[in-house]
């Protein structure tokens, strides 16, 4: 199938239209589907060749949202809790009311992730040896452009849109000016973003899936040409087969696809297990810390029910022959093993996020910090960002491909 005629085919079948690779975390087994796997053979020995067959776990980009939200954290519903009872005078219970606690990790970790990779405006460089005084004229224009439109601010926007829910995209177009402005296509304002490739990989359609305030879901494809709409029906209108109108494709002037996107893991992905046990230790601590984490005074003896006060102090008698009477503090048993666990799951959070938290407490020095320290404790978000610039290569020239047609 060639690439128009794929385009053909998926502009015409809503359903094949809408198809997207979901995103993935974790698997159900730790085993594999290749029966050779953990066979003894030698090193010059073939075997046949299988297709993969790897399984694993979709998860949504609705759970990474709820993930971000700390509001919506699964421990603040998590009916395994334990919690404590106190027997009343009346031989009945009731439960001591205890407020659930979640954390504000992902959001700190999606914070240090975007602006440690975007906390620099990118590098505009003339490209070729010679360059002439109209290349050098154009260029300085660019510069002055790209700073007075904010593009660097909407690279950001792209990059924690793309870290917080799993993909995102910035939509080129001109405005009633003709000017080249930008927005943002993120899942978090309700588009959903499908994109199609030909059969060699290069992009072929960007999709955008959303609805409009009453109700009416609309498509939004994109070729190197024009912008294919279709909706469901308005006002009556008849639809195909397939429940949707199409319109007529409308050039949307550039000399490609306007729409520049990204998709990646979220950025706390390899810590999501991680911060849910830290939450479910840290509030069943505080559980035991609200029952237990106080001291008592504990009083034996046969004590008088009348008392005496001396100098601010109470004075208990104690009436027993044997006068073994005695008063002490109680003091709970120390909780350092659950503080050790927690401590011990907060750095290796740190390491499966590439992300460090770095507090106050944490600075201890009698003079300056060096630059070099620093750089050795920020280590893991620097190899992060260096990566990250790697990966975004692409996406920042698409974007300066498109911006530098105005």
């Amino acid at each position: 199938m060639t690439r128009e005629e794929k385009k053909t085919y998926l502009l015409r079948n809503v359903n094949a239209l809408l198809q997207k690779k979901p995103f993935f975390r974790g698997s159900d087994t730790c085993s594999t589907n290749d029966y050779s796997d953990g066979q003894s053979a030698a090193i010059t020995d073939t075997r046949t060749a299988r297709l993969p067959n790897v399984k694993k776990n979709i998860v949504s980009q609705e759970k990474f949202l709820k993930e971000l939200d700390p509001m919506s954290h699964e421990v603040l519903f998590d009916q395994n809790l334990p919690s404590i009872c106190v027997k009343l005078e009346d031989g009945g219970y009731q439960e001591i009311k205890f407020q659930r606690t979640a954390l504000a990790f992902q959001e700190q970790i999606l914070a240090s992730h975007v602006i440690y990779l975007c906390g620099n405006p990118c590098t505009l460089s003339l490209r070729g040896g010679t360059p002439s005084e109209k290349d050098k004229a154009n260029y300085s224009t660019i510069k002055e452009y790209w700073v007075d439109r904010n593009m660097d601010g909407w690279r950001t926007k792209a990059v924690r849109s793309q870290l917080a829910t799993g993909d995102a995209g910035l939509l080129f177009y001109y405005d009633y000016k003709g000017r080249i402005k930008c927005r943002l296509i993120s899942y978090e304002d309700g588009y959903v973003i499908i994109s199609h490739n030909d059969n060699n990989g290069d992009r072929l359609l960007e999709s955008v899936y959303y609805a409009d305030a009453d109700g009416v879901e609309y498509i939004d494809s994109y070729d190197d040409t024009y912008m294919y709409r279709m909706h469901t029906p308005i006002d009556g209108e008849e639809a195909g087969e397939d429940g949707f109108v199409r319109e007529l494709p409308i050039l949307h002037g550039f000399s490609e696809i306007p729409l520049c996107t990204k998709r990646g893991n979220v950025a706390w992905n390899n810590g999501q297990s991680l911060i849910e046990i830290y939450e479910i230790i840290y509030n069943i601590f505080f559980v035991i810390q609200k029952r237990n984490g106080w001291g008592i005074l504990y009083i034996k003896g046969n004590l008088s029910e009348t008392t005496k006060k001396l100098a601010g102090s109470i004075i208990l008698q104690d009436k027993s022959m044997d006068g073994n009477g005695s008063a002490e503090f109680k003091a709970p048993p120390s909780p350092q093993g659950m503080l050790d666990s927690l401590q011990d799951l907060f750095e290796k959070i740190q390491i499966n996020t590439s992300c460090t938290f770095l507090l106050p407490k944490d600075v201890k020095s009698s003079g300056d910090i060096s630059g070099l320290a620093i750089t050795l404790t920020r280590d893991l978000d620097l190899k992060n960002a260096q990566q990250g610039v790697i990966e975004w290569q692409n996406f920042a020239d698409k974007m300066m491909r498109l911006f530098r047609r105005d």
